[in-house]
């Protein structure tokens, strides 16, 4: 009779029954990495944010400060010869990217998918450094896009860096990658909830303890460093906003609809710019000079005909003044999202670096700001504000756009502070989401890497391996052997029941372990034979309240595919692999 190792000796499931305790352990331990990844996560964005300022100061302004922030309102003493600025900065971030880390092209967020999908949380260091100067050098000369991307690089790769450094699990590398981008949103906006739900909903494959308790830690940690040198204010201030009556929904359901719309617009536009230029037979810096000139005359448009350069940047200044509910007229509103659709497309296209959150805001605020005075304008006194508007809109233009509804709503709650949109935001956020999904299968993230064929799976929800208990399913007719039983005996079991494995069961319940026809055909006993000696003794029983994800586990310790479910030591049934998936895809269909 064969006999399993000592340490198989111990029973299976009480062997994953300890290690999921050990996780416990484990779980702590990433956590108290995670105030390191926090800290760097928090200094990044604030660094960050002073090295944008620098080359504002330097390419608008001509002076070597890292003082006063930039500001689409401020006039640049180049005068019209501002056209050239983006220029310069879009070519020097193309070539430093191009040199050094062409990954780090773009607006960053997939790559850092990529990465945990396709390569167990590795990023090279390298990668981070490269993207801070090449974002900084693309915002600072107004090239139109937003600092989330490159912020949760910095933290993204400073977690796989660290994991990489420890020798960590993958599984413990990818939570620090996420606790590296929770915590660089989370700085960057000062929304540490939606930092945490970013992270979840876009960069790790699972929600658990494991995951969220390192992500809040990060979180919690770059927030607190990044408010002293940033301050603790949201990210916007407006005017206090109460809901005037109930039918007002009926208007943010039409605006959740447009921001859909819109979302799939700005979403192929980006893609559509990237492939046009990417045709151009001409040198990338040529491309990046040539984009750049083209973003530098609509940002001089927009001086002309608005005032200031709002395409330029990340554009907060101009969503500052919706929320205000300064006077912008329907026709200025709805020509602002075309000259930011192209400011942005073509910054990323012609070689630029940056994210595309700011920018889903910027249209989301000029979407929902039209959208505002036309309502207004048909009824005056009874609806919201324009700003309420707005700020809907941006919510609404996120969440179809990255495809991170609770995100969107989260973040935009946090960065005002102002509870009363909430059901509004809501509403608009989930409305935009579902027509985007109805009308273009990615988000503009998770669109450029299946365009390199590289699957995102974005559905979170927990698994049903863990909700259905193995008594649930359990089949309770035995098909088993005795020890006693013949070679012949046990072979006409395994034709009659198609099995090529079975449970061996002494006389009075006790499991022995399993008797395997390749055992038997490679052995090649006398059909009279007792099977007793060629039986292989390891444990294959699990309690009946175990889940199917503790059994998965069981079998994968054991390699095997058969266990007897007991309850003490009474043996009540069995539980083969094949019919856990059926079970799991069964449930997996009422959802």
């Amino acid at each position: 009779m064969q006999k399993a190792t000592n340490k198989q000796e111990a029973s299976s499931y009480e062997q994953v029954r300890l290690n999921q305790e050990n996780q416990v352990q484990r779980t702590i331990y990433i956590s108290l990495l995670c105030v390191l990844v926090g800290i760097i996560a928090g200094l990044g964005a604030v660094g960050f944010r002073y090295l944008i300022d620098f080359f504002y100061n330097l390419f608008f302004q001509g002076t070597l400060s890292f003082q006063g922030k930039m500001a689409s309102s401020t006039i640049s003493r180049w005068g019209n010869l501002v056209f050239l600025v983006p220029a310069v900065g879009i070519a020097l971030a193309n070539f430093i990217t191009e040199k050094w880390a062409p990954e780090a092209k773009g607006h960053g967020v997939p790559e850092v998918m990529a990465a945990v999908t396709e390569n167990k949380g590795r990023i090279r260091p390298i990668v981070a450094l490269v993207k801070v100067f090449a974002s900084a050098l693309t915002i600072g000369s107004g090239g139109s896009v937003g600092r989330e991307g490159p912020i949760v690089q910095i933290g993204s790769g400073f977690g796989s860096t660290l994991g990489q450094m420890l020798k960590l699990s993958s599984r413990e590398t990818i939570i620090l990658v996420g606790a590296g981008a929770a915590g660089g949103i989370s700085a960057t906006f000062n929304a540490p909830i939606g930092g945490v739900m970013f992270a979840l909903e876009l960069i790790l494959p699972e929600y658990s303890i494991m995951t969220i308790m390192p992500l809040v830690i990060s979180s919690v940690v770059a927030t607190s460093l990044s408010s002293i040198f940033l301050g603790t204010s949201p990210a916007f201030i407006i005017p206090q906003y109460a809901m005037v009556s109930a039918y007002e929904l009926v208007f943010h359901v039409i605006l959740g609809l447009l921001a859909g719309l819109l979302s799939v617009v700005f979403i192929k536009s980006v893609y559509g710019m990237e492939d046009f230029i990417e045709k151009i037979k001409i040198p990338s810096w040529a491309k990046a000079v040539s984009g750049g000139l083209l973003i530098g005359l609509i940002g001089l448009i927009s001086l002309k005909f608005f005032g200031a350069y709002y395409i330029y940047g990340v554009g907060y200044e101009f969503m500052d003044l919706v929320l205000s509910n300064k006077g912008f007229s329907l026709i200025m509103l709805l020509v602002l999202i075309v000259l930011k659709i192209l400011a942005n497309t073509l910054t990323l296209g012609s070689g630029g670096s940056g994210g595309i959150f700011a920018p889903s805001l910027f249209l989301g605020a000029a979407l929902g700001g039209a959208v505002g005075v036309v309502v207004n304008a048909i009824f005056p006194g009874g609806t919201g504000p324009v700003a309420a508007y707005a700020l809907v809109g941006m919510g609404a233009m996120v969440s179809g756009v990255t495809g991170g509804v609770l995100t969107s709503i989260i973040m935009l709650f946090e960065m005002t502070r102002n509870y009363e949109i909430m059901m509004p935001l809501m509403l608009g956020a989930v409305i935009s989401h579902l027509v985007a999904k109805l009308l273009y299968p990615d988000t503009i993230y998770t669109r450029k890497l299946t365009r390199r064929g590289i699957p995102i799976q974005l559905d979170k929800r927990i698994s049903s391996f863990k909700g259905i208990s193995i008594g649930e399913i359990m089949k309770t007719e035995i098909v088993s052997c005795n020890p006693e039983d013949s070679v012949a005996k046990v072979l006409k079991i395994m034709h009659e029941h198609q099995l090529g494995l079975l449970p061996v069961i002494e006389s009075d319940g006790r499991v022995l372990g399993t008797v395997s026809y390749k055992e038997l055909y490679k052995s090649k006993p006398e059909d009279s034979a007792r099977i007793g000696h060629l039986v292989y003794e390891h444990s294959i029983t699990i309690p009946q309240d175990s889940n199917l994800y503790d059994a998965l586990q069981v079998m994968q310790k054991g390699k095997i595919d058969v266990l007897v479910v007991q309850d003490g030591t009474k043996n009540l049934g069995v539980v083969t692999i094949k019919r856990i998936m059926y079970s799991f895809l069964a449930k997996q269909r009422h959802f």
